[in-house]
């Protein structure tokens, strides 16, 4: 069975299922069945799973240091994790502002400004951070530094399907 002709069109360009193209057939598919993300898509989920990762951890380390040493300690390590994870999250948006498909020094342009970002504002933030009244330094830098184990853990979360 040959698929129908349709020059000129996108359709022309897609995989087809017998007369049905993909588009007009996705809808149909079982929840088991995943089409598959482009490569840039893919990389924004595991950015998003790291970020989600990170803030999942700190919230963990805001129980853990709640109590074990108070209120001032939890909302020190609430503080450090959100550093963390507000400088990851800028990081990924930078990197992925541009479209799919741009020049790659764009690419190389949105990773660079992404570090640089992620690092002025976490030495930014911490700074501002020490200085404030009632903060407990080590459960801070605790609650920063556990955030790196976000990249560990990322990639073991259960997957989505959407």
């Amino acid at each position: 069975m040959q698929a129908p002709e349709r020059s000129g069109t996108y359709k022309e360009t897609c995989r087809h299922f017998g007369r049905l193209f993909v588009a007009e057939v996705a809808f149909l598919l079982p929840g088991s069945v995943t089409l598959r993300l482009t490569r840039v898509q893919a990389e924004r989920k595991a950015a998003l799973r790291v970020v989600v990762a990170q803030a999942a951890i700190t919230l963990a380390m805001a129980a853990v240091a709640a109590t074990g040493w108070g209120a001032a300690a939890a909302k020190s390590a609430l503080w450090g994790g959100g550093i963390g994870t507000a400088a990851s999250a800028f990081m990924a948006i930078a990197m992925f502002r541009y479209p799919e498909g741009a020049a790659a020094a764009r690419i190389a342009w949105g990773f660079y400004l992404g570090q640089f970002l992620k690092v002025a504002l976490s030495i930014a933030l911490l700074a501002v951070a020490f200085r404030a009244e009632g903060v407990v330094p080590l459960a801070l830098l605790t609650g920063y530094g556990a955030t790196f184990a976000g990249y560990w853990a990322a990639p073991r979360l259960p997957l989505s399907r959407h």
